[in-house]
């Protein structure tokens, strides 16, 4: 009667445990980038800041000064400007 038990029931919570497992363990997607922020303008040495707001959250058109400008985001360094964004809506 016991091996029978464990025969149907030890499967079903293999499953179970597999499937929490999966999502207990899952990453949450950071809230770093839903922020807005002021883009700068990179430069030969340094970036130059700016007043035009912009955000890091891909909406189709780069943010930009004028019509031509790019404005990407300063590092945590503050020492280069990398990261491209984009147009606040």
């Amino acid at each position: 009667m016991k091996t029978k038990f464990f025969k149907t029931v030890l499967p079903f919570l293999a499953v179970v445990l597999a499937i929490t497992g999966a999502f207990a363990f899952n990453q949450v997607p950071e809230e770093v980038a839903l922020i807005d922020i002021y883009g700068v303008i990179p430069q030969v040495d340094e970036c130059e800041d700016t007043n035009v707001l912009c955000t890091t959250v891909n909406t189709g058109s780069f943010c930009t000064k004028g019509s031509s400008t790019l404005l990407y985001r300063m590092n945590a360094a503050g020492t280069a400007c990398p990261e491209q964004l984009y147009k606040k809506n």
